[in-house]
């Protein structure tokens, strides 16, 4: 005669299935997470792909211009450009930053992408210097690698890596792949070990300049970033950076916020703008000071000296629209 089967033992197989279900499910999300995150550039790589290489034309002080959301391929992204090649015509350009969104919409499907030359070298063709990007929330809707193994084919694209950072006499660089959580934690990190490296020449800091696509503060239509993250930004790195600067935002804009150090800078507006009354009236209130603000196409140039640093924006024909500068 068969015995029957205690409740113990059905218990026990009972939770070993469940355990095996949220083993299962945990992996799977894990997995799904992990596919997203690489997709998404939030695992750097070992070693930068590409070395950075900046030649200034001045040996006294840097000069280079920024702007993000550029990738729209049309005529207001074209005139920026033409706008670019005069001021460095003119005033000079030791390199050039892309703060992210690259390419719209959708980033770009391989190396081989038709827009890298539509939306990049048949752009800037009058710019001979290195271009150093970094993501937007739009470069990785697809693989954002291309974007990196691109940089081994272009004479003057650069992404070392998905973070990277580099330093010249004036100032050292950070640049940041602000889609991924934790950027600004590895930002911490990475000052923290080059702070250590420099305490030896304290008289002799660079200024220290981060640039990613996401704002922390800004009147845009995206508006200051999430209470936490702010928070964490001021508790850690406010003052230690002496200039953010960001896209995502489609306009020109100085911030500042309450007495500290750093000034917040928003370039967004290499293709895109907030040209129309629909999109002006959802532009956001800032907790930072604005300092200013244009609301259409346009970039920023910046002069780095040791003691000194110049900021200025130009409207996309490249006239000066209002100039910042700051001092040690």
């Amino acid at each position: 005669m068969n015995k029957p089967i205690s409740k113990r033992r059905i218990s026990v197989w009972l939770k070993l299935i469940i355990a095996f279900i949220l083993l299962g499910v945990g992996f799977a999300g894990g997995f799904k997470l992990y596919e997203k995150g690489n997709e998404a550039g939030c695992f750097p790589l070992e070693v930068d792909i590409v070395p950075v290489e900046i030649k200034p034309f001045r040996a006294d002080h840097l000069q280079l211009i920024v702007l993000g959301d550029t990738g729209t391929g049309n005529e207001d992204q074209q005139k920026v450009a033409d706008g670019m090649a005069k001021v460095c015509d003119q005033a000079g350009c030791d390199f050039v930053l892309l703060l992210g969104d690259n390419f719209y919409p959708n980033g770009v499907k391989s190396i081989h992408d038709k827009q890298f030359y539509t939306k990049f070298e048949q752009v800037y063709n009058k710019i001979k210097k290195p271009f150093f990007a970094v993501l937007g929330n739009h470069d990785v809707k697809q693989n954002a690698f291309p974007q990196i193994m691109y940089s081994l084919r272009s004479d003057y694209w650069r992404m070392p890596n998905y973070e990277y950072s580099f330093e010249t006499a004036q100032a050292r660089f950070y640049g940041l792949n602000t889609n991924c959580p934790f950027s600004f934690e590895r930002l911490r990190n990475k000052l923290n070990q080059d702070d250590a490296k420099l305490k030896e020449n304290a008289d002799k800091l660079p200024w220290t300049i981060a640039f990613g696509h996401h704002s922390v503060y800004s009147s845009g239509t995206h508006g200051d970033t999430d209470v936490i993250t702010r928070n964490y930004w001021n508790w850690i790195l406010d003052g230690r950076i002496d200039l953010y600067l960001a896209g995502h935002n489609h306009h020109l804009s100085l911030l500042q916020y309450g007495e500290t150090s750093t000034e917040y800078v928003i370039s967004g507006a290499g293709g895109a703008h907030y040209r129309t009354n629909s999109e002006r009236e959802k532009l956001n209130k800032s907790e930072a000071s604005s300092v200013f603000t244009y609301n259409d196409t346009g970039f920023v140039w910046l002069d780095i000296r040791s003691e000194k640093l110049l900021i200025r924006f130009h409207d996309s024909t490249g006239n000066i629209l209002y100039e910042f500068t700051k001092t040690r």
